[in-house]
């Protein structure tokens, strides 16, 4: 009985301990990139991000709340990407801007590929566009 005691204690003083801590922060998004200045024209040039710095192969970016990294190199546990083989699949990161529509158009005009257009929901405009990497991400308001 007291072994029962001491473990509804102890479950209940780690789910406490659990409810208490802070989620860690995301800090930022690192992107494996073929070109610094396609990518970079893409995220600062077309959405707006800001360059908090610009190295040889490594640049900064800044939203209003989240920093994009591009990094033109690969890490020394990588094996070599295939010839076939497609950057950016598997997560689709959002960013709110302020109209949908307008920035898939200049996306277009620059020569982007719109991957959907934007379609309207009860709770917004989305719409998906690849950078020059063939990353998908969402826009949405």
């Amino acid at each position: 009985m007291k072994v029962a005691i001491h473990l509804i204690a102890l479950s209940i003083a780690l789910a406490a301990s659990a409810q208490e801590q802070t989620p860690p922060k995301i800090d930022h998004i690192l992107l494996e990139v073929a070109d610094l200045k396609k990518s970079i024209a893409f995220y600062h040039d077309l959405l707006g991000l800001k360059i908090k710095s610009e190295k040889r192969d490594f640049v900064m970016l800044e939203s209003e709340n989240m920093g994009v990294f591009l990094w033109s190199k690969r890490w020394d546990w990588e094996k070599p990407r295939g010839k076939e083989e497609r950057q950016g699949l598997g997560i689709y990161p959002h960013f709110k801007i302020k109209n949908v529509s307008d920035v898939v158009e200049q996306a277009r005009k620059a020569g982007y590929t719109i991957v959907q257009e934007p379609r309207h929901y009860l709770w917004g405009t989305e719409a998906f566009v690849a950078d020059p990497d063939g990353y998908t991400w969402a826009l949405i308001n």
